[in-house]
């Protein structure tokens, strides 16, 4: 079991109250069932049926109750502050990557009435939020706290994965990952005499994901020009979840490449400040753009974790300008084509990506393997932020709260 946090971002004063009457409908069910001393899930259920809670919330209470009264915890007093719990039914994550805020969590208020709220990740826990979006792992219980002024969700993640260290790095083979737009990612490795072996060269997937993104804007564009923003909202979906699924097959076909070689780690370039270096001049692309290149570092992260593949990070400065046997700076005369300035290197012109891909490798050897930092999600409540489209804060059917962007598929 692993407990993943995000922060409800500045609900707005509607929001918030809603929150509070959730929060203190919740611990007056519990103090109730308490000194009822209900040691039993009927028990409780005679007691907390009179509140104002959502089904997720008594029924949590109805398992948790009897825990507290002679059971697992034999509690003798409350304590003043409890989080509100949920069953695993009960919260709903859903994202928005084309917004500055990311992230949206639908926590229930009470029946047939649910709050979308928007919020901020634990950036070292990017990737178990993604499994469980995506549904390649299991959502358990959730509990909603508000701490020093502040509304959180810790969400328990069920997996049968398991933590590793990392070898020492003489025993491993690291494989260097370039990310870019003549190729989605570009991998390759050293095998045991130094020599560059078994690239993988993603080039078609890059045209595919260049064709959505050009087409996404000249559709989205005539849409909103004819005032059909409901359907250029659909539309724009529909795109990022193709996106979406080219990323997740070409994850995973890496993370299977790693798993044929010998003691392998995956070394990515750490993507911190990727939106200053990006060539597009358009803000909706340069988002776009980031985002590829961001799932796709936390696509092969979890599912590397997911088989027991480290993966490490290297700053990813001149990655594709210096050359890869001889270490000199060298040109780009074409996208995929690097040129060595050294006149006695015996590399002349090579495959760009691969030549980047096998500096990020080298660069593990030499030591230089850091943390990744991530950007910290912050602003508003809008549920829309940074972009057009409209979405519902909350309301009061199911139907009607949940937005309509389908998940990724899973691979």
């Amino acid at each position: 079991m692993k407990t993943v946090e995000l922060k409800l971002v500045d609900p707005n004063a509607h929001k918030e109250r809603k929150l509070w009457e959730t929060k203190q409908a919740y611990q007056c069910a519990l103090e109730a069932a308490f000194e009822a001393n209900c040691t039993s899930k009927s028990a409780t259920n005679d007691i907390v049926v009179e509140y104002d809670l959502s089904g997720y919330a008594k029924n949590a209470l109805k398992k948790y109750v009897p825990q507290l009264c002679g059971g697992s915890y034999n509690a003798k007093a409350l304590s003043d502050d409890h989080p509100v719990r949920f069953t695993n039914e009960g919260i709903c994550l859903d994202r928005k990557p084309e917004n500055r805020i990311e992230w949206y969590v639908k926590i229930p208020h009470h029946e047939d009435y649910n709050l979308w709220l928007p919020a901020a990740i634990n950036p070292e826990q990017r990737s178990w939020i993604e499994a469980v979006y995506s549904g390649e792992t299991e959502m358990g219980e959730s509990r909603l706290i508000h701490s020093d002024g502040e509304w959180y969700l810790h969400i328990t993640v069920r997996t049968d994965t398991t933590d590793y260290l990392l070898a020492d790095s003489e025993d491993q083979t690291p494989i260097g990952v370039d990310v870019g737009d003549a190729a989605l990612a570009t991998v390759c490795h050293r095998d045991e005499c130094g020599a560059p072996t078994s690239p993988l060269i993603f080039s078609d997937e890059a045209s595919w994901v260049r064709d959505l993104r050009k087409t996404y804007f000249t559709a989205v564009r005539r849409l909103q020009r004819r005032g059909s923003e409901r359907l250029s909202k659909e539309y724009g979906e529909d795109t990022w979840n193709q996106i979406g699924h080219i990323i997740s097959c070409v994850s995973r076909e890496i993370v299977d490449h790693a798993r044929a070689v010998d003691n392998p780690i995956l070394v990515l370039e750490d993507l911190t400040g990727i939106q200053d270096s990006i060539d597009a001049d358009a803000f909706m692309n340069r988002r776009l753009h980031k985002w590829s290149f961001a799932k796709l570092h936390e696509q092969i992260r979890y599912k590397a974790h997911e088989v027991g593949i480290p993966v490490a990070t290297v700053d990813p400065q001149d990655t594709s300008k210096r050359c890869h046997a001889c270490g000199e700076e060298g040109t780009r005369p074409q996208q995929a084509t690097f040129r060595c300035s050294n006149d006695d290197c015996w590399v002349s012109e090579y495959q760009a990506d691969l030549n980047a891909a096998l500096n990020i490798a080298d660069r593990y050897l030499a030591g230089e393997s850091q943390s990744r930092t991530d950007q910290k999600a912050t602003g508003d409540d809008s549920s829309e932020d940074g972009a057009s489209l409209a979405g519902p804060q909350d309301s009061r059917s199911e139907d009607e709260t949940r937005p309509s962007t389908s998940r990724p598929n899973a691979s």
